[in-house]
């Protein structure tokens, strides 16, 4: 940590007038695409914070669960408390003109139809909710402060409903000297009109001259505006809160407090903070330094919260598919903080290994009020990504909304919203196409360095949020990534006076274009799939098999002790009817990083059978919890097709049918059918209709041959009668006073149906469906080394 000094307070007085004693008028243009730039130089190096001193351990640990992601297509599904979206907007122009990065750093503030959006080189605006923009160029928007201060490249937002006033910090930065936050304010009504009064904040104000200001941030309070920066001074490294109260901005000539730290760094106001300014920062690696600064105060207080020991520095480790970094940049100053009620968040990203957790992950602290007692220690984390940069903010129900991202083995770094008090829900509302490039002159792979996630106003209960990701092959650059701006909530909220539809579900989508890059959407119809060529076969079966060849890792997962239910199933449910985070994935077949041919791979059950099981998925008698809401490639993503005999049918307790494959040599192993309807599959699921013609195909050729009068109860299931002796068939009462008329899939939904199994003639078929690892339990022609299936199946064809 750099040299300790003693705080120092500022409080000062700082006016921007005109002579006429209010602040001028600045006329900015609005532009249909953001103007294409040269990035500007490189006008100070990256400054590093220092390491943050080790704390002490603590007796504080998680007892959050992993996240449940829902993919961005069950949005439209949403009812009740899920999450529902409105405005899922993809900003292109910054892309297409090469004026965004992927160190993004996008935020926005939205009042009815008005929204402001800026990110690192860029600034939009829209007067239809989100759904359009037009953009400035925050470059020329405003006169220079000095002949040496030029803007770049830190931009934040905020909207200040008291004042009916969108506040738009921008940072300058000098070739040489000091720089400044710039803030300005607009009513409504000006934004379109591009009418704008600008107010300088200086390191002179701050008591700090010839420092440079960096990593700004807004928060509204009751009375008080509040900006905080972090100040590098020539041998220090510090931070500053400054309050402008809302009644000098109101008048046109705002005045500013301040507080100023050197032995602090990366302050935090907490959003919706009300009549006290509650910021923190981190005094080590287990305590958080709280302030209160309440309004008719003169100087914060301090209180020292002891949180759950972490690890940090500058720098995390996290790959892509493609096996580049994209978090090299990351580090744990305080990203996402709130107030609701009487509770404070404050969130930050920490390094694998914290809290025992295998990758990056965003700690919470959950701090209660008034004794600053720490009530939670919160975890946003994955086992197999890393989540990252979150934002947080409040509604005017008090729930906590988040935005962050999520990257990893399987995912490219991809954007999540999602809220965390009540019933806890994360979407994915973007997916990622591919990562970063390292940097030129470092080599490293950067993302950051922050989000956002505001109230919608007015009515207050719905989110926006905004996030970004990399699409399509790129540019060869880290300059073309696309923005986007996300409004969210509950969907029992509704458009929150937004007067918009939630997002519609798009149409199943059919083969994308040649050339396209399909791995953002699942396939909707197999029949649309055809064979892959040979040696994509190949090479999707030999990864498969180097997987099952991997040693066992020493540490074995522990069972998960699961409530069983009838109908629907529980196990890896998501999975097993493709309404799962991963089902993009699904058919693409990326083998190494790379998309080999979308298609289906054809094989055999006797191949199949010997795929050993992956060693993270050993022994295969048991459950693990990280793939009960994720799939383990390649043999998960991959489509396959056989040629068999079928030799039996089961009706699970789950409304499966369970279907006994037969292959060429005698090797069995199992295929499954869901039932194709609410509550086993969801209505909006994208291979339903595949599922529905499976099993209409099934109860016509294997199950409308069988009389249930023709079975009898043996333990919990109907079998045969000639399963049975007639002496224990005597002795085993039926439990159903009236068995069905047939076995069929019922119309009727309400209509409960009795399990059955049986043996039937062998009928010869081509069965396509996806790879599936089923925990060993015993099943009928289940693989008796790996559990591999085929679920669900998604086509059949009778031979």
């Amino acid at each position: 940590m750099a040299k300790a000094s003693s705080s120092r307070r500022g409080s000062g007085r700082g006016t921007r007038a005109a002579a006429a004693g209010r602040l001028p008028v600045q006329a900015v243009p609005l532009l249909e695409a953001p103007p294409a730039i040269e990035r500007p130089k490189r006008i100070h190096p990256r400054h590093l914070l220092p390491l943050i001193s080790e704390g002490a351990e603590r007796d504080v640990h998680s007892v959050s669960k992993e996240i449940r992601l829902a993919p961005a297509f069950m949005a439209a599904r949403a009812a009740g408390d899920e999450i529902a979206v409105w405005r899922n907007t993809e900003l292109a122009g910054p892309a297409a003109n090469s004026t965004a990065s992927n160190v993004g750093e996008p935020s926005c503030a939205i009042n009815g139809d008005v929204v402001l959006y800026t990110g690192n080189w860029y600034a939009a605006v829209s007067t239809d909710g989100g759904a359009t923009f037009q953009y400035m160029d925050p470059e020329s928007a405003f006169p220079r402060p000095g002949a040496n201060i030029r803007f770049c490249c830190d931009q934040v937002v905020q909207y200040v409903s008291e004042l009916d006033m969108f506040v738009w910090l921008l940072q300058y930065g000098p070739d040489s000297g000091d720089n400044i936050q710039r803030l300005a304010f607009a009513k409504s009504a000006d934004v379109a009109k591009g009418r704008w009064k600008v107010f300088d904040i200086t390191t002179a104000m701050l008591g700090v001259p010839g420092a440079f200001l960096d990593f700004p941030d807004l928060a509204v309070g009751q009375n008080f505006l509040y900006m905080t920066t972090n100040i590098f001074a020539a041998n220090d490294v510090g931070s500053a809160v400054v309050r402008i109260s809302l009644a000098s901005i109101r008048a046109g000539n705002p005045t500013e407090t301040h507080f100023v730290s050197m032995e602090l760094q990366s302050f935090r106001v907490a959003q919706n903070t009300g009549n006290v300014g509650y910021f923190a920062a981190h005094q080590d690696t287990s305590t958080l330094a709280v302030f209160a600064w309440p309004e008719n105060a003169a100087a914060p207080t301090k209180t020292q919260v002891a949180v759950a020991r972490w690890l940090g520095g500058n720098g995390y480790i996290s790959r892509t598919p493609d096996n580049r970094r994209w978090l090299d940049r990351a580090d744990p100053r305080i990203t996402g903080a709130t107030r609701s009620g009487n509770e404070l968040w404050f969130a930050w990203s920490v390094d694998a290994r914290s809290n025992r957790r295998a990758r990056p992950f965003i700690q919470i602290a959950r701090i209660g009020l008034p004794g600053f007692n720490l009530i939670d220690n919160v975890n946003v984390f994955d086992p197999d990504a890393a989540t990252c940069y979150g934002a947080l903010s409040t509604n005017v129900d008090g729930e906590i909304g988040i935005s962050y991202m999520i990257g990893g083995a399987q995912q490219f770094p991809s954007h999540v919203v999602g809220l965390l008090t009540g019933s806890e829900k994360h979407l994915i509302v973007a997916n990622g196409e591919r990562s970063p490039i390292g940097d030129p002159s470092t080599g490293k792979g950067e993302w950051g360095d922050y989000l956002a996630v505001r109230p919608v106003h007015p009515g207050g209960k719905l989110f926006a949020a905004t996030g970004y990701t990399m699409k399509g092959p790129g540019n060869g650059s880290n300059r073309d990534v696309t923005p986007r701006f996300v409004t969210f909530g509950r969907a029992r909220d509704g458009a929150g006076g937004m007067g918009i539809p939630p997002v519609p579900p798009a149409p199943p989508p059919a083969l994308p274009p040649p050339g396209i890059d399909d791995l953002k959407a699942p396939f909707g119809d197999v029949n649309t799939l055809a064979a892959v060529p040979v040696a994509v076969a190949l090479a999707v079966k030999a990864a498969c098999a180097a997987e099952g060849q991997q040693p066992m890792p020493a540490d074995q997962e522990m069972v998960v002790g699961l409530k069983m239910v009838t109908k629907p199933g529980v196990e890896r449910w998501s999975i097993k009817t493709g309404t799962d985070r991963d089902i993009a994935l699904v058919g693409k077949n990326v083998i190494g990083g790379q998309k080999l041919a979308t298609g289906i791979v054809e094989t055999t059950i006797e191949e199949l059978n010997l795929i050993g099981r992956p060693a993270d998925m050993r022994p295969p008698t048991m459950l693990f919890p990280r793939y009960q809401e994720r799939r383990r490639g390649p043999v998960e993503f991959t489509v396959w097709r056989i040629e068999c005999d079928v030799i039996g049918v089961k009706l699970e307790k789950d409304g499966d049918y369970h279907l006994v494959l037969q292959g060429a040599s005698g090797k069995m192993m199992v295929g499954e059918v869901p039932t194709p309807s609410p509550p086993f599959i969801d209505s909006t699921a994208p291979w339903l209709q595949n599922i529905k013609d499976v099993r209409r195909a099934v109860d016509d050729k294997l199950i409308a041959p069988l009389s249930p009068h023709d079975f009898v109860q043996l333990n919990d299931t109907l079998v045969p009668r000639n399963a049975v002796s007639d002496d224990q068939f005597l002795m085993q009462p039926m439990a159903m006073e009236r068995l069905p008329v047939s076995f069929r899939t019922p119309v009727d939904d309400a209509l409960e149906m009795p399990t059955f199994e049986a043996k039937v003639k062998p009928t010869a078929a081509r069965i396509t469906g996806v790879g599936f690892f089923d925990r060993i339990h015993g099943a009928t022609g289940a693989s008796p080394l790996n559990g591999i299936e085929l679920h669900p199946i998604l086509k059949i064809e009778w031979l």
